[in-house]
């Protein structure tokens, strides 16, 4: 939610005004925040050891959930991606009383995190697991090795996880979570994990032979607020640093702009 109001107050700039926002998941509708099935699953959401649960012996915080809705499947995606190169996205037209298509290109990819992209989904009747985001695991790389994606791959929290799974990490600097580095870091070996960093910028020709399909930038962030500095650099690589310091300014965000990219946050290695 931070790195998406940082893109909201922009576009309410004559500068930023032009930007788009498109909302990808795996089906239409509500995207549950909450680590909950959507209505009609035929799968349930494992509870891994180590996380608090409630009363009911279930993921703790189910009862705070503020869906967002979807724009566009991964799949309806993709399919205009390969038809058109851009996505189709409907939009009401409240002057002329319509819907309209709006088509966008795919600049950036940005991938979030949370607890829900490191579960695993148990079916009903099998009791067969398989990852809960593996059709964003899927829909990153094809979009990424088909050269779909303009500009950068970005990833806030254990976005960076979701991304590893894809083998589009590997041999390029990241990080991840504070709270989740080693357990993230300890089941990918190929990228080259970097603890205590609040963002990092890798390009692609750090890697010898380029980087195995993803010929782009991949920015990576720690946790929350630090996804929230890492938008920040990219509207100051974008627009300026002044006008990214004016919007953090806007959103009474203290920019922690003196982390430079790949640097050591000391703020990590002072919390014991």
């Amino acid at each position: 939610m931070g790195p998406l109001d940082i893109l909201s107050t922009i576009t309410k700039t004559e500068t930023g005004r032009d930007f788009t926002v498109t909302i990808l998941a795996e089906d239409r509708g509500d995207i549950n925040l909450a680590p909950v099935p959507p209505e009609g699953a035929t799968w349930k959401l494992e509870t891994p050891t180590g996380l608090p649960t409630d009363s009911n012996g279930d993921i703790a915080g189910r009862g705070f959930d503020v869906p967002l809705r979807a724009h566009v499947t991964f799949d309806d995606a993709l399919r205009d991606l390969k038809e058109k190169g851009s996505v189709g996205v409907k939009m009401w037209d409240a002057a002329a009383g319509v819907h309209i298509t709006q088509q966008r290109t795919m600049d950036v990819l940005f991938i979030p995190g949370g607890i829900g992209s490191r579960l695993h989904r148990v079916d009903r009747k099998t009791g067969e697991k398989t990852l809960n985001v593996r059709s964003a695991i899927d829909f990153a790389r094809t979009v990424c090795t088909e050269g779909f994606v303009q500009s950068a791959v970005m990833t806030v929290c254990t976005g960076s996880d979701l991304l590893a799974h894809t083998g589009l990490l590997d041999g390029r600097r990241c990080t991840t979570n504070a709270n989740a580095f080693d357990m993230v870091a300890g089941r990918h070996a190929g990228p080259k994990w970097l603890k205590d960093r609040r963002w990092v910028r890798s390009l692609p020709e750090e890697v010898e032979g380029h980087a195995k399909g993803c010929e782009r930038e991949i920015w990576t962030s720690a946790g929350i607020s630090a996804g929230m500095d890492l938008m920040l650099w990219f509207v100051a690589e974008v627009w300026g640093r002044e006008f990214a310091r004016g919007t953090g300014r806007k959103l009474e965000y203290e920019w922690r702009e003196r982390i430079g990219e790949g640097e050591v946050d000391p703020y990590y290695t002072t919390q014991g």
